[in-house]
């Protein structure tokens, strides 16, 4: 009995296999092709998803050409005919969608091994299709579709290479324009202070002109005086709405750059070998429709799917392409009859995390054990922050209103600076600002208190000291929890810890004790705040009532890097006197600088993923602060 399931299980998957690899690789290509672009916008719900299906695609496909040549090997059958037909098809899917090449940056740096594998999967359809000589009668359709296959994979593979930064950063002096995007001549003779009769087609204009100073700060090169002045010029004339969603079309076009086939398609040279991939495919089909008669049904049908399949995808591609594209807008900037589209393009939420959430949420005690033993406990932190996890939409007319308005003070504060002292350099300066929190703390009433408490913490420790402060007056403050300046203060506080607990590679360069820090300050307050208690409100009033004495007490006798005591300390002169309301607007001013100084430090590699990863605030804000002068990619005086 056991023989003989095992015996049909084998000619189940005998005769299954193959055809079950090609339906699901077509499959996979349909979903790449559709959901793609939904990452700029809807990372948290699409990313692991597309991830999957972006790794499985690939391996499908790799899966599938063996499987081809193993059985081509065994066989000798008019079926295997049809097989080896199929290979090619597997091609066009190792070729990918336009819409996603890359995943990651790192998939365009390996852009070497990618051609590697290239060779390789050619070389082994080619082989298949030697062995089914003289015998197989579809060669002709199989030529054709190898022909567009062999375009697909090649484009993908010029892709990665045109998005790597060694091309990037070879290039950068050689054009303004990306190579390989179009761009008709007399937009590129236009002037930068150009005006159109729409909003929209000038901040895309806008964004187009300075569109190279992301790439030179991304590969390296220091931007010089002109560069920096004719960017910063043009922001300091926009308003903070106009501003950002230049900034949004500038991460979009850079988004494109980097993870889609759009600076090879868009060129003369992709519109001909597209023209040709199609056509094949249409030959292909035509030829096959008349020789179909020899083979079973099922495979005939699944074929005309491959053959109708490949063709539509392609068209769909093209579609897409055109009215979501923002440098396909660019390339239309002059037919006023173009449908400019003012589009969602990335998520427009920030991610929320508290620590008094993280600390009600404890694993258990049993699960900590058994993930320390297999050493997954940074896997164990990472589910339990997504447990914690909330995202809340993004007020640009306040919250970004409100950053934009700091930035531009701190640039104010800059140029003050020096004037003052024409011997420094705007490196200096910035320097010196980073480095002072007086210029913040000044605007509170009981300013030399609140510089005792946070003059001698580091970066990591301010973070965690001023997130667990805002976070115990929000919960303990009498006030209305929709007055628009709490709200936007905890939003901003809850942020940054979510970047610190969740994105630590983005933290990474001002949070070198953050690890030590955090798990101190979590280990002590779970020691004395009760662990039946699983609301916000009660565990923070608890913390904030009994906690100060305890805490320091425990870390004088443990010697810990717990900053709860300092934080209890600092929510209570934030709240002197107690029925008072908290100094909200201020206490934003705080996260906005401690927002600047991770975003400016943050490597521009990093900043360069989020765009498809939905967005994060923290890009906007290095993005802005570059376009006004004060990132390190610039040189010499303003």
């Amino acid at each position: 009995m056991e023989i003989f399931i095992i015996e049909n299980v084998e000619r189940l998957w005998h005769l299954w296999n193959i055809r079950s690899f090609i339906i699901l690789s077509l499959s996979l290509q349909a979903f790449l092709i559709l959901c793609a672009p939904l990452r700029k916008i809807t990372w948290r719900k699409w990313g692991i998803l597309l991830w999957s299906a972006y790794l499985l695609a690939d391996w499908v496909a790799s899966l599938a050409i063996g499987s081809i040549l193993s059985n081509e090997k065994k066989s000798a059958t008019r079926s295997s005919d049809i097989q080896v037909f199929w290979a090619p098809f597997l091609l066009l899917h190792l070729g990918g969608p336009d819409t996603i090449t890359s995943f990651a940056l790192e998939d365009n740096e390996f852009w070497v091994r990618h051609l590697l594998g290239l060779a390789l999967q050619v070389g082994s359809t080619l082989y298949v299709f030697i062995l089914s000589f003289p015998k197989n009668k579809l060669w002709l359709p199989t030529i054709l579709v190898l022909i567009a296959g062999i375009i697909k994979y090649a484009e993908r593979n010029r892709a990665f290479y045109l998005a790597s930064f060694d091309h990037l950063g070879g290039n950068w002096v050689a054009s303004k324009w990306e190579d390989g995007i179009h761009i008709p001549e007399q937009f590129q003779k236009m002037d930068s202070r150009v005006t159109f009769d729409d909003g929209f087609r000038s901040k895309l204009w806008s964004a187009v002109h300075h569109f190279g100073s992301i790439k030179m700060t991304l590969v390296g090169p220091f931007l010089n005086q002109t560069q920096c002045s004719d960017i910063k010029d043009t922001f300091l004339q926009e308003k903070a709405l106009d501003a950002l969603q230049i900034m949004e079309i500038e991460l979009s076009l850079l988004y494109e750059i980097l993870h889609t086939k759009l600076p090879v398609v868009d060129c003369k040279t992709g519109y001909v070998f597209r023209v040709i991939s199609l056509v094949c495919i249409l030959a292909a089909l035509l030829s096959f429709s008349l020789l179909k008669k020899h083979y079973e049904l099922f495979d005939i049908l699944l074929t005309y799917g491959l053959l109708v399949g490949g063709f539509a995808l392609d068209l769909i591609s093209i579609i897409l392409q055109y009215f979501c594209s923002d440098w396909i807008l660019v390339a239309h900037l002059q037919n006023k009859d173009s449908p400019f589209i003012d589009r969602k393009r990335w998520s427009n939420s920030v991610s929320q995390l508290n620590f008094i959430t993280y600390h009600i949420k404890d694993s258990p005690s049993g699960l900590k054990n058994a993930a320390d033993l297999l050493y997954m406990k940074r896997l164990l932190e990472v589910f339990r922050g997504l447990r914690c996890l909330s995202s809340q939409e993004f007020r640009k007319d306040k919250e970004w209103f409100f950053i934009f308005e700091e930035v531009k003070q701190l640039n104010e504060h800059l140029s003050q600076q020096l004037k003052k002292d024409s011997s420094k350099t705007v490196l200096e300066a910035k320097e010196v600002w980073l480095k002072s929190r007086d210029r913040v703390l000044m605007k509170f009433t009981n300013f030399k208190e609140l510089k005792q408490t946070v003059e001698n913490l580091s970066y990591t420790e301010s973070i965690l000291t001023w997130h667990i402060a805002t976070e115990l007056c929000y919960q303990v403050d009498l006030g209305p929890k929709s007055d628009e300046d709490k709200a936007m203060c905890k939003k901003f506080s809850d942020y940054m810890f979510y970047l610190e607990v969740m994105q630590p590679t983005m933290m990474a360069a001002v949070s070198v004790n953050w690890k030590m820090v955090f798990e101190d300050t979590l280990r002590q307050t779970e020691s004395f705040v009760r662990r039946t208690i699983s609301n916000e409100q009660e565990a923070s009033k608890e913390i904030f009532e009994q906690g100060m004495n305890k805490a320091r007490r425990r870390k004088k006798i443990l010697g810990m890097n717990s900053v709860l005591g300092s934080a209890i300390d600092l929510a209570q002169k934030l709240k002197k006197p107690p029925d008072a309301t908290c100094p909200w607007e201020s206490m934003s001013k705080v996260w906005v600088q401690l927002m600047c100084i991770a975003a400016i430090n943050c490597r521009p590699s990093v900043h360069a993923q989020q765009p498809s990863k939905g967005g994060e605030l923290l890009t906007f804000v290095w993005l802005f602060m570059n376009h006004m002068g004060l990132g390190t990619h610039f040189s010499t005086h303003y």
